[in-house]
């Protein structure tokens, strides 16, 4: 069809027909996406339900289990003459090898402030050493390695705890007084609760196979 040869009114009447048909494609394409959000609207109203009474069922699960084995807990610390001393976590395996389980608590490390000044001790003895000093180098590598702190300024506790092995290489008083400033100022604060381990499932003329399961709380 040339346009060109078409009067003003076919002109008008055909472009009145392509702004019907464009009308109508956005209509029908708000249409899928009003459908589309009711599907989504009634599938998490109706699977919501379940997922709430499966998370509450596991919280149900984690506390019944720490409850149960807190006895035993109680027991070997008396038996070996040890204390908790705060620690984390607690496994219990079958002696003939059919399953394990872990109990404790996840827990995140911090800083309480303090740990600036340690920095700054090691930093003191860095100064002391000469350009020559395999020490200077030793030393170097490890404020750029093991005391580079993260994008929120935050050190890394993994990091600092493998430093404690460094002060016997270094054998100065500074800076092993500057990494016990930065250890002492860490803390330690518990989220949840957990409990781990796997079970043994044994089939015959199978080989066994170790099931895990990791449930927190």
């Amino acid at each position: 069809m040339d346009i060109e040869k078409l009067t003003p009114e076919a002109k008008r009447e055909l472009f009145k027909q392509l702004e019907a048909e464009q009308r109508n494609e956005r209509l029908s394409k708000q249409k899928e996406i009003d459908t589309y959000k009711e599907m989504q609207d009634c599938m998490v109203v109706e699977l919501l339900p379940a997922l709430v009474a499966f998370d509450e069922k596991q919280k149900d699960i984690v506390k019944d289990t720490i409850k149960n084995l807190s006895a035993l807990v109680t027991l070997k610390t008396d038996l070996f003459k040890v204390k908790d001393g705060g620690q984390d976590s607690h496994t219990f395996t079958d002696r003939d090898g059919n399953g394990s389980i872990t109990i404790g608590y996840n827990a995140i490390i911090g800083f309480d402030g303090t740990e600036t000044a340690g920095v700054q001790k090691v930093k003191e003895y860095l100064s002391t050493l000469s350009g020559d000093d395999e020490k200077r180098q030793i030393l170097a590598d490890l404020l750029n390695t093991f005391m580079k702190p993260d994008r929120k300024g935050n050190l890394n506790p993994t990091r600092i705890a493998e430093l404690c092995n460094k002060k016997g290489e270094i054998d100065n008083p500074l800076f092993s007084e500057g990494i016990d400033t930065i250890v002492n100022a860490q803390f330690k604060t518990r989220t949840s609760m957990f409990v781990r381990g796997w079970k043994l499932v044994k089939a015959e003329g199978e080989a066994d196979t170790k099931i895990h399961f990791s449930i927190s709380a």
